[in-house]
């Protein structure tokens, strides 16, 4: 989720393979795990490496801290780092996971995919180990690493959106700016209006979403006029998404880029440098890219994030969480580094990085408004924001065996559409694709 780099980036990507084994665990006893062994937290910490795959670069993402934190608070533990771009992290998991060799040891897992990794054998249970701090997180985050009553992944991160704009080119085109208030938010169509006039005054781009094209970002735009989630049935295994709301969501989506207001050709790892570089009037992101607002000379302010005329707020949530390869050759070490990571010192990932990726841990939210990105003036209506917004309009990503056949499908509709596909056509197609690709399921 980068995820900019967070919680929350989605891509169309290759599909996982099928691994053979599937995991089995019962609660109230050590979990199985694929060699054959248990999953347990040792008293004293073992001599080991942990080999971690995530989506976060040690130097530019800020996640050296957290890793020298860890270091420091378990000396015979070390950890091997590894990056990968967002969208290669599945194909990467697969290939390694498959080939039963153990590395990774742990994983960035995409909250919405977690079933889908569970059931194809990709993940370790963590239920008898780690479902005694299930008050320690908060319950969405922490629902969103369970599979057929078992857990599966530990949450480290939450999300939300904020709607950023550029105060300098706003004021150049005569565009009062909008209000901090979640009861005062800006529709969709105000926004595109005034991003196109931004646009037509001098600035590069009206308006940028932080994810093009992609279902985690795009999921409220439907949602927000009474659409549905993506998928409903047994298992969340029906596409839903040829409906009115959804129809009339992504027309809008096609019109701006049809007009110009926003760009065909940016991809997501260009919106916030875009942004940051005083290019973009407008733009939809998540907190994470408030420490680079913070850092920059850009002259920036931060609103809710619109809603459609008529219809209500609603933000996308949910982020990541850690899981555990079930060819592990160092479970127990791996087992004490996500305990670290999500609830020791109220979540070691969010204390020791700076940069304000919202805890999913209860506590962590705490040490999370202390980040100094929260102290300005804009950093503090950033933070009533969020506040609000997890509380109050935050929507789950479907969950679902399918989902990477979903979220791929998908993404690549989105991704006609912004190019100046019809969207019923397309919404259409897409559905009667992923009916073909769900009926293995079935």
């Amino acid at each position: 989720m980068q995820l900019k780099r967070t919680s929350r980036m989605l891509a169309g990507v290759a599909i996982l393979g099928v691994v053979s084994t599937i995991l089995a665990g019962c609660s109230g006893s050590p979990a199985s795990t694929a060699d054959g062994g248990s999953l347990t937290i040792p008293s004293k910490d073992p001599k080991a490496t942990v080999r971690v795959l995530s989506i976060l670069d040690p130097k530019v993402d800020n996640i050296q801290p957290v890793i020298d934190a860890f270091e420091k608070a378990h000396p015979t533990i070390t950890l091997k780092w590894q990056t990968v771009p967002f969208d290669s992290l599945n194909s990467t998991l697969d290939s390694h996971i498959a080939n039963k060799g153990g590395d990774p040891d742990v994983y960035w897992a995409d909250q919405p995919r977690i079933a889908a990794l569970a059931s194809r054998g990709e993940a370790t249970d963590l239920t008898s180990v780690f479902s005694q701090y299930k008050s320690s997180f908060d319950p969405t985050p922490y629902s969103s690493g369970i599979y057929e009553g078992k857990l599966w992944a530990l949450p480290i991160a939450n999300s939300t959106q904020l709607l950023y704009y550029n105060k300098d080119l706003l004021k150049k085109a005569g565009i009062p700016f909008p209000s901090a208030d979640v009861n005062s938010r800006m529709t969709w169509e105000d926004l595109a209006t005034e991003a196109k006039k931004a646009k037509d005054a001098g600035a590069t781009y009206g308006f940028t979403f932080g994810q093009f094209d992609r279902y985690y970002q795009l999921e409220a735009l439907p949602v927000s006029l009474g659409g549905s989630i993506g998928a409903s049935g047994k298992g969340n295994l029906t596409p839903d998404f040829t409906s009115e709301a959804w129809v009339k969501a992504f027309d809008w989506y096609g019109s701006i880029f049809k007009d110009g207001t926003a760009p065909k050709g940016v991809t997501p790892e260009q919106t916030d440098p875009s942004f940051v570089a005083g290019k973009t009037a407008f733009g939809v992101q998540g907190p994470w890219m408030l420490p680079e607002l913070q850092a920059s000379t850009i002259n920036w302010g931060v609103a809710p994030q619109p809603m459609f005329a008529g219809g209500k707020a609603v933000t996308a949530d949910g982020s990541w969480s850690l899981a555990l390869n079930p060819f592990s050759k160092e479970k127990q070490a791996a087992a004490i580094f996500m305990k670290w990571m999500a609830i020791d010192e109220s979540g070691g990932y969010i204390k020791y990085r700076s940069n304000p990726e919202l805890a999913a841990n209860v506590e962590g939210k705490k040490i999370y408004f202390e980040k100094d990105v929260f102290k300005s003036a804009e950093g503090q209506n950033a933070a009533k924001i969020i506040d609000y917004e997890t509380a109050n309009t935050g929507v789950n990503r479907v969950s679902t065996i399918g989902y990477i056949e979903f979220e791929s499908i998908l993404n690549q509709a989105f991704a006609d559409i912004r190019n100046g596909a019809d969207a019923k056509t397309t919404l259409e197609k897409a559905k009667g694709d992923l009916t073909t690709a769900w009926n293995k399921y079935k």
